[in-house]
């Protein structure tokens, strides 16, 4: 048996995994703002509480780590920066431990259980506290020489000087439109209050203008950037995950006409759109089988 987290600026989720199956699940909150070593405490005391006595670990994180465990950037969840992730775990859990960016395990999931068994070459594109993004090409994960491929939230859709700022530390990201802080924060310039985007969702269905408008411009700055990606890999598929991608419906059409507006060739601009299949299960089990 094995134990996958998924390590999120929001929450932490641990599982213990069977294959395919996610047989036993805690969740707890992040603890922003925290001591890393504080938050490394929170995720081993999840992985103590599932159980199974699993034989390995894997840790699926928000930023860029290399092949040793090696935290190079957490922009969500600050304080990480240096901390060799990987043995700190070990340390605590005396377990073999993985660690891998969250989006890219959340590909390796896809490819394993979700989409990869039709689509061999895909992006994972994680739409949640930040936008990640995780590559697979010709069946098989990329990662990238240091391991930071696809980092897709942070691909330049507004150059203006006005453009927001990311917490990466520049401005016009995708990330600060299409990620949680941003949709919540164009919400409020429109008028609206809410905690969280599924409430903004409840609202457009419901037909807020409002609430309409930021999911337009969500998906607009998703295909102003996965045009990008799309030019250069020409994909069997783009795969949604993430707890906003619950409200992909929302999202799609103006994603669709900005990639039209953005690929060069007509063919490669009809990517098919897909959600993923493995709901919040998809970065816990990638994380598993790392």
């Amino acid at each position: 048996m094995r134990v996958g987290v998924d390590f999120g600026g929001t929450r932490i989720k641990a599982g213990l995994v069977d294959g395919a199956k996610v047989v036993a699940a805690e969740s707890v909150t992040t603890r922003a703002g925290a001591p890393a070593a504080e938050v490394l405490d929170q995720i081993a005391a999840a992985v103590r509480r599932v159980g199974g006595s699993p034989t390995q670990v894997g840790v699926a994180i928000p930023g860029e780590v290399d092949g040793r465990g090696l935290c190079y950037r957490l922009p969500n969840v600050p304080g990480f920066e240096g901390v060799n992730i990987r043995e700190e775990l070990e340390r605590r859990l005396s377990l073999p431990v993985a660690v891998e960016n969250d989006s890219t395990s959340a590909a390796l999931g896809e490819l394993l259980f979700g989409h990869g068994h039709t689509h061999p070459s895909f992006l994972v594109a994680t739409l949640g506290t930040g936008v990640g993004g995780g590559l697979v090409v010709d069946g098989v994960l990329r990662r990238g020489a240091h391991g930071f491929a696809a980092e897709i939230g942070h691909l330049l859709v507004d150059s203006s000087p006005s453009a927001p700022l990311c917490v990466c530390g520049l401005r016009g990201c995708m990330e600060v439109f299409a990620g949680t802080r941003g949709l919540l924060a164009r919400y409020a310039e429109l008028g609206g209050a809410a905690s969280e985007p599924a409430r903004i969702a409840e609202q457009a269905r419901g037909g807020d203008p409002a609430a309409q408008q930021v999911f337009a411009e969500m998906g607009r700055a998703l295909g102003a950037g996965l045009g990008q990606a799309q030019k250069v890999l020409d994909l069997d598929a783009l795969v949604f995950g993430g707890g906003i991608s619950a409200s992909f419906e929302l999202i799609e059409p103006s994603l669709r006409a900005a990639l039209r507006a953005t690929v060069f060739g007509p063919p490669t601009a009809e990517v098919p759109l897909l959600v993923s299949p493995l709901g919040d299960t998809a970065g816990v089990l990638g994380a598993a089988h790392l």
